[in-house]
Protein backbone atom coordinates (compact mmCIF):
# COMPACT_ATOMS: atom_id res chain seq x y z
CA UNK A 1 0.00 0.00 0.00
CA UNK A 2 1.50 3.06 -0.86
CA UNK A 3 1.60 6.25 1.37
CA UNK A 4 -1.27 8.55 0.71
CA UNK A 5 -0.48 11.77 -0.54
CA UNK A 6 -2.30 13.95 2.11
CA UNK A 7 -0.23 12.58 5.18
CA UNK A 8 3.28 12.62 2.81
CA UNK A 9 2.79 16.68 1.78
CA UNK A 10 1.95 17.11 5.64
CA UNK A 11 5.00 15.15 6.78
CA UNK A 12 7.10 17.10 4.47
CA UNK A 13 5.92 20.42 5.57
CA UNK A 14 6.29 19.12 9.47
CA UNK A 15 10.03 18.57 8.21
CA UNK A 16 10.24 21.93 6.64
CA UNK A 17 9.09 24.06 10.17
CA UNK A 18 11.16 21.36 12.12
CA UNK A 19 14.31 22.67 10.45
CA UNK A 20 13.14 26.45 10.50
CA UNK A 21 12.24 25.94 14.73
CA UNK A 22 15.62 24.23 15.13
CA UNK A 23 17.40 28.00 13.90
CA UNK A 24 14.84 29.51 15.89
CA UNK A 25 15.47 27.80 19.10
CA UNK A 26 19.07 28.22 18.06
CA UNK A 27 18.61 31.56 17.99
CA UNK A 28 17.52 31.61 21.60
CA UNK A 29 19.97 29.77 22.85
CA UNK A 30 22.93 31.84 21.42
CA UNK A 31 21.28 34.86 23.55
CA UNK A 32 22.06 32.59 26.69
CA UNK A 33 25.37 31.24 25.48
CA UNK A 34 27.82 33.93 24.98
CA UNK A 35 30.32 34.57 27.19
CA UNK A 36 30.63 37.96 27.73
CA UNK A 37 28.09 40.67 27.76
CA UNK A 38 27.37 42.44 24.80
CA UNK A 39 24.40 43.50 22.97
CA UNK A 40 22.13 41.17 21.23
CA UNK A 41 22.41 38.57 24.57
CA UNK A 42 20.60 38.91 27.71
CA UNK A 43 17.10 38.51 29.25
CA UNK A 44 15.44 40.71 26.97
CA UNK A 45 16.88 39.66 23.88
CA UNK A 46 15.94 36.04 25.30
CA UNK A 47 12.59 36.84 25.72
CA UNK A 48 12.34 38.89 22.60
CA UNK A 49 13.76 35.80 20.72
CA UNK A 50 10.79 33.60 22.38
CA UNK A 51 8.16 35.43 21.29
CA UNK A 52 9.68 35.54 17.21
CA UNK A 53 9.44 31.29 18.24
CA UNK A 54 5.88 31.78 19.73
CA UNK A 55 4.26 32.17 16.10
CA UNK A 56 5.94 30.09 14.31
CA UNK A 57 5.72 27.13 16.59
CA UNK A 58 1.78 27.84 17.35
CA UNK A 59 1.21 27.67 12.96
CA UNK A 60 3.72 24.57 12.89
CA UNK A 61 1.49 22.84 16.01
CA UNK A 62 -1.75 24.21 14.15
CA UNK A 63 -0.74 22.75 10.77
CA UNK A 64 0.22 18.84 11.98
CA UNK A 65 -3.38 19.20 13.64
CA UNK A 66 -4.91 20.75 10.54
CA UNK A 67 -3.33 17.98 8.18
CA UNK A 68 -4.07 15.49 10.48
CA UNK A 69 -0.88 14.49 10.30
CA UNK A 70 -0.85 12.26 13.19
CA UNK A 71 -4.26 10.58 12.74
CA UNK A 72 -2.52 8.90 8.90
CA UNK A 73 0.26 7.91 10.79
CA UNK A 74 -2.15 5.85 13.30
CA UNK A 75 -4.11 4.62 10.61
CA UNK A 76 -0.99 3.22 9.35
CA UNK A 77 0.40 2.35 11.84
CA UNK A 78 -1.37 1.91 15.12
CA UNK A 79 1.70 0.96 16.82
CA UNK A 80 2.65 4.53 17.18
CA UNK A 81 -1.13 5.75 18.64
CA UNK A 82 0.73 6.16 21.97
CA UNK A 83 3.73 8.31 20.87
CA UNK A 84 1.45 10.28 18.19
CA UNK A 85 -1.30 10.96 21.48
CA UNK A 86 2.13 12.19 23.65
CA UNK A 87 3.21 14.30 20.99
CA UNK A 88 0.00 16.16 20.48
CA UNK A 89 -1.06 17.04 23.77
CA UNK A 90 2.67 18.21 24.38
CA UNK A 91 1.73 21.40 21.80
CA UNK A 92 -0.85 22.49 24.34
CA UNK A 93 1.78 21.94 27.31
CA UNK A 94 4.85 23.69 25.21
CA UNK A 95 2.74 26.68 24.08
CA UNK A 96 1.24 27.05 27.57
CA UNK A 97 4.83 27.25 28.95
CA UNK A 98 6.03 29.46 26.50
CA UNK A 99 3.09 32.23 27.55
CA UNK A 100 3.82 32.03 30.86
CA UNK A 101 7.78 32.77 30.22
CA UNK A 102 6.49 36.17 27.98
CA UNK A 103 4.55 37.19 30.88
CA UNK A 104 7.29 37.44 32.97
CA UNK A 105 8.40 41.02 33.86
CA UNK A 106 11.95 42.64 33.03
CA UNK A 107 12.86 42.08 36.80
CA UNK A 108 11.38 38.41 36.38
CA UNK A 109 13.54 37.88 33.21
CA UNK A 110 16.54 38.51 35.53
CA UNK A 111 15.85 36.15 38.18
CA UNK A 112 17.93 32.21 38.21
CA UNK A 113 14.47 30.57 38.04
CA UNK A 114 13.25 32.49 34.86
CA UNK A 115 16.73 31.07 33.42
CA UNK A 116 16.19 27.99 34.32
CA UNK A 117 12.25 27.80 33.11
CA UNK A 118 13.44 28.87 29.93
CA UNK A 119 15.93 26.30 28.73
CA UNK A 120 14.05 23.43 30.30
CA UNK A 121 11.25 24.90 27.74
CA UNK A 122 14.27 24.48 25.14
CA UNK A 123 15.22 21.16 26.46
CA UNK A 124 11.80 19.96 26.00
CA UNK A 125 11.28 21.36 23.01
CA UNK A 126 13.81 20.08 21.12
CA UNK A 127 13.16 16.55 22.19
CA UNK A 128 9.44 17.04 21.13
CA UNK A 129 10.75 17.68 17.95
CA UNK A 130 13.37 15.67 17.19
CA UNK A 131 10.39 12.94 18.28
CA UNK A 132 8.53 14.04 15.57
CA UNK A 133 10.99 14.18 13.42
CA UNK A 134 12.25 10.46 13.70
CA UNK A 135 7.98 10.11 13.31
CA UNK A 136 8.03 11.55 10.23
CA UNK A 137 11.18 10.62 8.71
CA UNK A 138 9.88 6.69 9.36
CA UNK A 139 6.88 7.18 7.56
CA UNK A 140 8.14 9.36 4.84
CA UNK A 141 10.99 6.32 4.19
CA UNK A 142 7.98 3.75 4.61
CA UNK A 143 9.77 1.97 7.63
CA UNK A 144 6.47 2.39 9.21
CA UNK A 145 4.77 -0.43 7.73
CA UNK A 146 1.15 0.22 6.18
CA UNK A 147 -2.26 -0.95 8.00
CA UNK A 148 -3.78 -3.81 5.58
Amino acid sequence: MTEPPVATRAARTAASEHRRLRELLAQVEDAFERPSPCAGIGPDVVAARLDALRGPLRAHFEEEERGHLFEEIEERSPEQAPLCARLRAEHASILRRLDALGTATPEGRRGPAWGRDVRALLADLAGHEESETELLTRTLDGSIAAVD
